[in-house]
């Protein structure tokens, strides 16, 4: 019989490459805040933006063994690792691994997601939210990481130069997210957002 990825091992050859190459993961505290977020739609279909080296990938893909996902990734070496990543684990019949640009790969995915994760480029985030709703399910949950931005987002301080306009965009997501859903943001980590639907009790 053949054994079992071991997918403990995996993640944390995930782990080294990410502190080695400076490449950012979900952050320890908020990795079971992820999960448990997207436990209660028990999702079908789950869709990712940001793969980096596909950690959050491997960890969704063995909460929920029944779980089909797609991810997206720009950087063409991080990709890689991913892939890799999820042939190891056995995973790369349902965990989709796709190198682009989100705003290029969205038009070509079809069907419904029961949960959404977004973690790539933190200004992107409202424009791609609008453009996923309608792929949405009616309960969808909406995941967005690093929504406080260094405690910025929520800082009554200037804000410097460089960083006005992303911290400007993701006040607008925030405010857009409480407006439309049930929204809650966890502080741990850079801030975790949690969106579902009004009508969904959690």
């Amino acid at each position: 019989m053949d054994q079992a990825p071991d997918t403990a091992s995996i993640k944390k050859k995930l782990e080294t490459i990410a502190e080695r190459d400076n490449v950012p993961i979900i952050r320890a505290a908020e990795r079971d805040l992820l999960l448990e977020a997207a436990e209660p739609v028990m999702p079908g279909r789950i869709l990712e933006i940001g793969t980096a080296i596909g950690y959050s990938a491997l960890l969704l893909a063995e909460r929920f063994p029944s779980s089909e996902i797609d991810t997206i990734e720009v950087d063409p070496e991080r990709h890689e690792i991913a892939v890799s990543a999820m042939k190891e684990a056995g995973m790369e019949d349902r965990v989709h691994c796709h190198l682009g640009d989100a705003a290029d790969i969205l038009k070509t995915l079809s069907g419904t997601y029961d949960f959404l994760y977004l973690d790539g480029p933190k200004g992107q985030y409202l424009r791609e939210l609008m453009e996923i709703e309608p792929k949405l399910s009616p309960r969808a949950v909406i995941c967005a990481d690093n929504v406080l931005f260094r405690g910025l987002v929520r800082s009554s301080e200037p804000v410097a130069h460089r960083y006005r306009t992303l911290v400007m965009r993701l006040r607008e997501y925030i405010s857009y997210v409480e407006e439309k859903y049930n929204t809650v943001i966890y502080e741990e980590g850079d801030g975790l957002a949690v969106s579902s639907p009004k009508d969904i009790k959690r």
